[in-house]
């Protein structure tokens, strides 16, 4: 496989994440406390904090706006929203790692974070070795 991504690649991949994005953040912005929970956030702050549910769409949004600007953006200019993606993503894992630190949520939530950071960084090399052109 080369290491290289080609236009269909990138087009692919861009489109994957972006819906994705949307379909995240969609949900957790209609049904904020059950994904506080279903990430790992304590059972006692997903049901009872009062501020939970406005901090969570507050990342919805966040989301739902990354993934429809990869889906209009057309790919030369895209490679500053998949920067801007990186650097939110890696902010992301550290509130989590953070939060986890204090015992505010599970360890699955600071391996999932892990993950995210993980892929989101491989797409994003990959993504910046791609040809200028795409």
């Amino acid at each position: 496989m080369s290491s290289r991504v080609g236009s269909q690649d990138w087009d692919v991949t861009r489109k994957a994440v972006g819906s994705l994005s949307i379909w995240i953040g969609t949900a957790a912005l209609f049904a904020p406390r059950w994904i506080a929970g279903a990430l790992g956030v304590r059972p006692d702050a997903a049901q009872g904090d009062v501020a939970l549910p406005l901090l969570v769409r507050l990342g919805a949004a966040r989301n739902i706006a990354m993934g429809a600007a990869l889906l209009v953006t057309p790919a030369p200019q895209a490679r500053r929203t998949t920067e801007v993606t990186l650097l939110l993503t890696g902010l992301d894992a550290a509130a989590v790692w953070t939060s986890r630190a204090e015992g505010d949520v599970a360890a699955r939530s600071a391996a999932l974070s892990g993950i995210v950071l993980a892929l989101a960084s491989y797409g994003a090399v990959r993504w910046h070795r791609a040809p200028a052109g795409r």
